[in-house]
């Protein structure tokens, strides 16, 4: 039998703590929210911001765990950690065992900023969600007093972090009659959906004043709406509730990946790979320090603001009636009864979900570690590290640890060969960005076309350049998908050009910057 030893993560190993850590303090006027959720977060999972302890019985040995910042968007483990709990709370308690769907619905490019520049328009994208979906669920099922169940999260990014909001929507896939009977729509009507979202849409933000009525015309004269439903292509069975977790926590999940990310210290860049866009022909983009930053705050949602929202059968207030009514049948009528308390997800728990390891099992003798103090005032957290030797002066910079070797790995932008430049310890042809090595971070350069393998002397660029209208060459591996620019022309946006550069056919640069998706 094989033990799994629990490790704990190491935060500052995390590219996102090593570009705050190093720019964060230089970027001008950063908001007093976003300065505290920064500060926040590089204290996440640090010995010297408080820990608990946890000593094990049978042998004596101690275990220090650190606290952690519990924010929502920046830090990836506090995120994940949310993410799995309210995850199994809508797939288990929420929504019921009938058949469900995953739709997305998105707006065109030309007012996503609006709601970039006003975040509290993103409220009128929820009721929008709502209100075009539970109107066409009812005239599907021809059931016009039918109430849908519908959990809808706006999420705010694109693939590269860039400015997108849509909506995701976990649907039953039907409606609920008043007495609790489930009427399943047929197949298909997705695009009178699309249009009643698009409608929808445009009049909410009609009324409240966000919208003229000339950018409305416009918008309703468009061939290509840029208002759009995917349905996928089935509901989930009635019995899958794995289907309805995993759904539920893409609802909730991170803005970024650190897979994704490769941070250079020295270029003080950032490069961020992602599937293969559409419209610029390349599966990364390039960010110098402030622009992911800047980017990445884009991303938080604002402190108690919910992120996911539950509309009908599954709000609060009908599971609450459904609730007073059961308990008025069991001959309860004096009050309504009590809601069951809600068993918190235990930190031990979860650990073991996700790695399969017991956090608290003892590594010296397999007892199990418990809870002795918790450790908060500096002086008391100086006295348990300063004999173990890990104080330090709490007012010294963060440490980014021991360097860590580099392959620097060159893509052939004709043919999307890879090849590794002596990668110590490493066999040799890995491709990019296949390899995980603990101790080792990748480098990608790409070469032009017809370079000589024997030029090696590549250094990560701080800002992308504007490849040719014509090229796939900016492709990090190989990828056969492509997709043609769309019938409207919409300008390009090249996230990190440096010049800002949004190149149009007739050489107008707009006001504003498009996202891409």
């Amino acid at each position: 039998m094989v033990c799994v030893r629990y490790r704990p993560r190491q935060p500052r190993a995390s590219p996102v703590w090593q570009i705050l850590h190093d720019h964060a303090a230089k970027l001008p006027g950063l908001s007093a929210d976003a300065a505290a959720a920064i500060d926040a977060f590089l204290e996440c999972g640090d010995l010297h911001a408080g820990f608990t302890r946890f000593h094990c019985p049978d042998c004596g040995h101690e275990f220090l765990l650190a606290f952690t910042c519990k924010q929502r968007g920046l830090c990836a483990s506090c995120h994940q950690r949310r993410t799995l709990i309210e995850g199994a709370v809508i797939a288990d308690e929420i929504c019921a065992r009938v058949p469900h769907r995953h739709l997305v619905l998105t707006i065109p490019r030309l007012i996503r900023n609006t709601f970039k520049f006003e975040r509290a328009l993103l409220d009128e994208l929820y009721h929008a969600a709502h209100t075009a979906i539970a109107t066409w669920l009812r005239q599907h099922t021809g059931q016009p007093a039918g109430q849908p169940g519908l959990v809808v999260a706006v999420q705010t990014f694109g693939d590269f972090l860039f400015w997108h909001p849509h909506v995701h929507v976990l649907a039953a896939a039907g409606v609920f009659a008043p007495n609790g009977d489930f009427h399943l729509a047929p197949p298909g009507g997705w695009q009178e959906l699309a249009e009643l979202w698009r409608h929808t849409v445009l009049r909410r933000l009609r009324d409240a004043g966000a919208l003229a009525g000339w950018q409305i015309a416009k918008l309703q004269n468009w061939r290509h709406s840029g208002f759009s439903v995917d349905a996928g292509e089935a509901p989930l069975a009635a019995d899958d509730a794995a289907g309805r977790r995993r759904l539920a926590e893409y609802l909730l999940r991170a803005p970024f990946s650190l897979e994704k990310i490769t941070y250079n210290a020295d270029a003080g860049s950032v490069l961020y790979r992602s599937e293969r866009h559409w419209r610029t022909k390349r599966n990364f983009e390039v960010f110098s320090a402030s622009q992911f930053i800047a980017a990445l705050l884009d991303q938080i949602p604002p402190k108690g603001v919910p992120q996911v929202r539950h509309y009908g059968w599954y709000s609060n207030k009908s599971r609450g009636l459904r609730q007073r009514t059961a308990g008025a049948a069991a001959g309860k009528t004096h009050a309504p009864p009590a809601r069951p308390r809600r068993r918190r997800a235990v930190w031990q728990e979860l650990i073991q979900q996700v790695w399969g390891a017991d956090p608290l099992r003892c590594p010296l003798c397999s007892g199990l570690l418990r809870p002795i103090a918790v450790v908060e005032t500096r002086a008391e957290i100086a006295a348990v590290l300063a004999p173990l030797g890990l104080a330090r002066p709490h007012e010294q910079p963060f440490a980014h640890g021991p360097p860590r070797p580099e392959v620097a790995v060159l893509i052939d932008a004709a043919s999307g060969d890879c090849h590794a430049i002596d990668p110590p310890d490493c066999p040799p042809g890995l491709p990019y960005p296949q390899p995980r090595h603990e101790q080792i971070r990748f480098r990608a350069e790409v070469m032009d076309p017809g370079e000589s393998f024997d030029h090696a002397g590549f250094e990560l660029p701080a800002a992308p350049q504007v490849a040719p209208a014509d090229a796939g060459q900016g492709e990090l591996f190989g990828d056969d998908y492509s997709q043609p620019d769309s019938a409207d022309r919409e300008p390009v946006f090249w996230g990190a050009s440096g010049g800002q550069a949004f190149p149009t056919d007739d050489g107008v640069q707009p006001d504003a910057p498009d996202c891409a998706e």
